[in-house]
């Protein structure tokens, strides 16, 4: 019998509920260190694909110059891609500091 994706992802909801239940219930002080590490991962993400991302631009820059043609479409994946490689990580600190404010 095959598992579905769905049934997957609910097991391993349940699970990380119930693996972070005890933390939340002791009024413990896990949001300053949970914070804390994804602050410091969020500045090295965003630091190293940003970089990634613009190099890449540069080089489609003078691939297209060389060729005297430039896609747009691959211009606007790659400015979207660097959009959400700013933009996500600052979501979940953002999502983080929410959830400490309301415990």
């Amino acid at each position: 019998m095959k598992a579905s994706y769905r049934a997957i992802a609910m097991g391993a909801a349940i699970a990380a509920v119930m693996v972070a239940y005890p933390a939340l219930a002791a009024d413990a002080d896990w949001g300053s260190s949970v914070n804390e590490g994804v602050s410091s991962l969020t500045k090295v993400i965003v630091g190293v694909a940003g970089g990634i991302i613009g190099l890449c631009i540069v080089i489609y820059g003078i691939i297209g110059a060389v060729k005297q043609r430039i896609e747009f479409d691959k211009i606007w994946i790659y400015f979207v891609s660097g959009l959400l490689v700013t933009v996500g990580p600052l979501a979940i600190v953002w999502l983080i500091e929410l959830m400490q404010k309301s415990s």
